[in-house]
């Protein structure tokens, strides 16, 4: 019997065992095993009592059997399109939708953990006045009341919101605003990009983000803009620069790409060049680069400063590349990206890698209008605030104050998914629905409106924004039916494929998307006088500068209740549940620190003074002058994840002020002249000493192997392999080191009939965006274990991302390897299991059979790759709402037993069986696993190495392809390709890390 078949056979046990701690007939309303029960809490928001088998089966569901819904994923504002996977009436996984023309078929790590903040049962239930539970009927007619106060009072009302991309929600916030006399919609995004916007308002006569086109472009100059990892849409970004970067062709195709940056960043540890300089140097580096391309300054000679000689080289490039090269800057700082826009003006950028005619609307935030926002309530102007998406008490500077500025507003509506810091202080609290659960849209780049449909009926009683605007205008209208008039009146006369609004409507909701007419924005001539009056500042004396930034996992802050997202580790420094000071080894050496003391940062020039303590990290690649802390830690509700793990055995671990997770950083924000402001200058650090446990995945930064004798001559073994393009170009077995000669000590060989799966990863693609990490975790019912288990080095995922510092002449390079079973031909685990709970299966799996595993460990101290995981206690299984997510064709494992990738082996027998029940062969690609459908960059493939047509056998036979200690002839299934920079010399091809 396959692994599989005993896994499945296990999980309705374990199912069964789970659910016995709770009502039986309450699991299966809650996990919506009959249509009768979701049907009945989708209408009536009633509990059902009893579980009602299906007499007549809905045509579109059969028990047991994954149906699909496309949907657009609400993780952040990029809008990507998403498939729901849902079994018996309830989303188990989320996947890209690779129809989808913003995402193409990526996701990242937080649109995989959308599914757990589904199943958050400390999410409201219930809309609440002044902190008390009541219903919506008692709540739209107290506040309807207070509202017509205000109307008849002619009182100022205020929408302050988040990037609003909802067409129908827009349209909405409209009608409502304009029915008072003075009503303004005031949009801020915590992490802003009102810079970029503001900009292009004063260099091309137009506010708008522009759509940034990287498959367009040859050469790539990123500054501050962490573009793969964070910034505006890492996944559009990502599959956009992977694709100018596939090798292929003669010469290899490879675009050019340069990092300028005040800290390491996922994008500059991917940057074939990068170059660190402090927050302050900025406007003047973009000064000089912009006087080269204009002809106004003369070429650095020889000998001249390396700083001169580097602008030297990347205007060079960039002039080689006119109109197919990019420039984008991260910073929310005007002048910078005023100088970024004359740069690509003069390069002829625009209408060919910048699109502003038919731009992005994924951010739309205006600092100015949020500053005179404050003003005004500072000012006792304000009769009423709705506050929807954003939580300005916990992610502006002056917090504190803006909480006691809220008392003396006479009405304050919040729209939070529970009590945050800024709900906390509204009368009334109107909580809106999942994503998951609720039906909304999205126009998240012109042209491309994407719709969010419900795959679940609600688990709480809340509301959408719309359906509650439309309440109080006195026009109750369900959310499905506003948003089809929106479509029917503006979005259906967009587009010509189709004459019949039914017709659209229905293929929308099967694709996800509507591709239509982009409203074009007009852009006016240059203003080149704008670049001209950029003044450049300087940093203050030798304190610090200091760098507030967010995290690849974190984001800015909303998803810190999402348990998935605080145990991935940080791409580069490893690290998880909590946030850090970020210092280079020189600076820590001048302050005496190491990683984990506690240090206190003060902000001088703020007012009143600032100060913040969290401990320290040392990280490779931080300008010595810079300190950078993360965003989005903090928050009010994440002291219970101190209780995950089994803390009883010493104590709990150290956590952040009052229990939470991490430190809140947003009070060293500056909200100045109109521009939030994410670095500060002339900070002081000051040591505590006292130390702070910090949970690191990865203890060793490179790896330096000591030569092998082989036969006389010295050979390498290299585990992470490295070439220049130059070098590949000339030679596609660059960085590959010599063969290894070595006798097996297995003497038989498997033989495989029929299917051997395999699976190879491209190290030249992956970017360590950690999106597989989260998706495995997703689809193999993986447990958090917290922070304390991870200090013990006990955490769980099937997929680790090994990340090693590379120095090449000067320069930082990071290389990333996902690391998971290589289910070996010759698995040293298998020889040493007493019990043979690991074997090896006819279609060369590794299988692990966990109901005959004893937990000898043997297993794991043979295998030389250590992907082995031990399960060491019963983690938490008590919420019966959060099981929901478990996954039924996966074996929720118990404690004591080893664990491992499975290479997704569910996946494997359900299209086998799919593929006979149709009478054909499994097709190439029909089975993709967890890790590689949800990677944005397409870095991993998988197949049948048998089928000489698959991909995955002609990615073997390719020369940059090489296994993982290969000498020890374990003969691993899982392959990798060796890593290509874009760098002309021929010299350094191999590294070891």
């Amino acid at each position: 019997m396959s692994d599989f078949h005993l896994n499945t056979a296990e999980s309705s046990a374990d199912h069964d065992t789970v659910a016995s701690s709770f009502d039986r007939r309450e699991f299966l309303r809650l996990a919506g095993f009959t249509f009768a029960g979701v049907a009945l809490t989708g209408c009536e928001q009633a509990r059902v009592e009893k579980a009602i088998p299906y007499l007549i089966k809905p045509e579109e569901i059969t028990p047991g059997k994954a149906y699909w819904y496309a949907s657009t994923c609400a993780g952040c504002n990029a809008g990507c399109g998403i498939l729901v996977k849902n079994r018996d009436g309830r989303p188990i996984k989320i996947e890209g939708n690779p129809d989808h023309p913003i995402s193409c078929g990526g996701l990242c790590a937080i649109g995989q953990a959308q599914l757990l903040g589904l199943y958050d049962s400390q999410r409201l239930a219930n809309p609440m006045i002044n902190g008390a539970p009541t219903d919506w009927q008692t709540l739209d007619q107290k506040l309807m009341d207070r509202l017509k106060e205000i109307r008849t009072g002619n009182k100022a009302v205020r929408l302050l919101s988040g990037s609003l991309t909802s067409p129908t929600a827009l349209a909405l916030v409209k009608r409502f605003l304009a029915s008072f006399k003075d009503g303004k919609h005031v949009i801020y995004d915590p992490v802003s990009r009102s810079g970029i916007l503001e900009a292009h308002e004063r260099t091309h006569g137009i506010r708008v983000l522009p759509r940034y086109r990287f498959e367009r472009a040859d050469v790539i100059v990123g500054v501050e803009a962490d573009f793969l990892g964070t910034w505006i849409s890492p996944v559009e970004f990502t599959a956009a620069y992977r694709s100018g970067r596939t090798l292929e062709g003669d010469p290899p195709q490879c675009s050019y790409h340069v990092q300028i940056e005040s800290r390491l960043s996922l994008t500059g540890g991917r940057a074939d060049k990068r170059y660190a300089i402090s927050p302050s140097d900025r406007v003047s580096l973009l000064k000089g680069l912009l006087s080269l391309l204009e002809g106004k300054t003369t070429r650095a000679k020889p000998g001249e400063s390396s700083h001169m000689l580097f602008l030297n080289e990347l205007a060079d490039r960039l002039r080689s590349a006119r109109g197919e090269s990019l420039v984008v800057c991260g910073s929310n700082d005007v002048a910078s990206q005023i100088l970024t826009n004359a740069i690509n003006e003069v390069l002829g950028n625009y209408g060919k890698t910048l699109d502003v005619q038919s731009p992005s609307y994924q951010h739309q935030s205006n600092d100015k209008a949020l500053e005179d926002l404050l003003a005004d309530l500072r000012g006792e102007k304000i009769g009423a605030l709705f506050i929807h998406g954003v939580n300005p008490v916990y992610d502006l500077p002056g917090g504190k104050e803006i909480g006691e500025l809220l008392a003396g507003v006479p009405l304050v509506v919040s729209f939070a998914e529970r009590i945050d810091e800024t709900a906390h202080r509204a009368a009334f609290v109107c909580p809106e629905p999942h994503p998951l659960s609720s039906w909304s849209d999205t126009e998240a780049v012109a042209g491309v409106v994407s719709l969010t449909q419900p795959t679940i009926a609600p688990l709480e009683n809340t509301r959408a924004l719309t359906e509650s605007l439309s309440a109080w205008l006195g026009k109750p209208s369900s959310v499905l039916g506003l948003i089809r008039e929106e479509w029917r009146t503006t979005v259906f006369s967009r587009q010509t494929m189709e004459k019949n609004f039914q017709s659209f409507w229905n293929q929308s909701v099967h694709d996800g998307f509507a591709v239509v007419a982009a409203r074009q924005h007009r852009k006016g001539a240059f203003d080149s006088r704008s670049a001209r009056n950029v003044v450049s500042t300087a940093a203050q004396g030798e304190r610090f500068e200091l760098v507030l930034y967010p995290k690849v996992s974190m984001g800015d802050g909303r998803h810190a209740h999402n348990a998935w997202l605080q145990e991935v580790p940080d791409p580069i420094t490893k690290v998880t549940w909590d946030n850090y000071a970020i210092i280079s080894d020189v600076a820590a050496n001048n302050l005496r620190l190491a990683s984990g003391d506690i240090i206190r940062l003060t902000v001088a020039d703020a007012d009143p003074a600032v100060t913040l303590e969290v401990p320290v990290w040392i990280q490779p690649g931080q300008p010595d002058s810079v300190v950078s802390v993360a965003l989005g830690y903090g928050r009010k509700g994440t002291e219970r994840f101190a209780k995950i793990g089994p803390q009883w055995l010493e104590g709990k671990p150290s956590v952040g002020p009052d229990g939470l997770v991490g430190v809140n950083a947003a009070p060293a924000l500056q909200l100045l002249d109109g521009q939030l402001l994410y670095e500060r200058q002339g900070v002081r650090i000051e040591k505590t000493g006292r130390q702070q446990a910090l949970a690191c995945t990865q203890t060793y930064q490179s790896i330096d192997t000591p030569p092998l004798l082989a036969q006389g001559t010295e050979a390498r073994r290299p585990l992470i392999r490295y070439a220049t393009l130059a070098a590949y170009a000339a030679n596609p077995s660059a960085g590959s080191g010599p063969e290894h000669k070595s006798q097996s000590m297995w003497p038989e060989q498997h033989e495989y009939k029929g299917a051997r799966w395999g699976m190879i990863v491209d190290l030249n693609a992956c970017t360590g965006c950690a999106a597989c990490v989260v998706s495995c975790q997703a689809e193999n019912n993986i447990p958090v274990v917290g922070k304390d288990e991870v200090l013990r080095n006990r955490e769980l995922h099937w997929i680790r991302i090994d990340r090693y510092f590379v120095d090449h002449d000067g320069d930082l390079d990071v290389a990333h390897q996902p690391m998971m079973c290589q289910h070996c031909d010759n698995a040293p685990c298998e020889t040493v299991c007493p019990v043979l709970a690991t074997v090896h299966s006819e279609e060369g799996l590794n299988q692990q059979v966990y109901n005959r595993c004893v937990g000898t460990r043997y297993c794991a101290n043979n295998c030389p790759y250590k992907i082995r995981r031990f399960n060491w206690f019963d983690y938490a299984h008590d919420d019966a709402k959060q099981n929901m997510v478990l996954n039924p064709d996966v074996t929720v494992r118990s404690r004591g037993i080893m664990e491992k990738c499975s290479l997704c082996v569910q996946r494997i027998l359900e299209q086998k069986i799919e593929a006979k029940k149709n009478g054909k062969a499994v097709a190439d690609g029909a089975i993709k696993t967890a890790c590689q459908q949800s990677c944005p960059a397409q870095a991993i493939v998988f197949g049948d190495m048998n089928d000489p047509a698959s991909l995955v056998k002609k990615k073997m036979a390719d020369r940059r392809s090489f296994n993982i200690l290969a000498e020890l002839e374990t003969r691993p299934s899982v392959g990798y390709m060796t890593m290509v920079r874009n760098r002309s010399e021929q010299t350094g091809e191999t590294s070891h890390g």
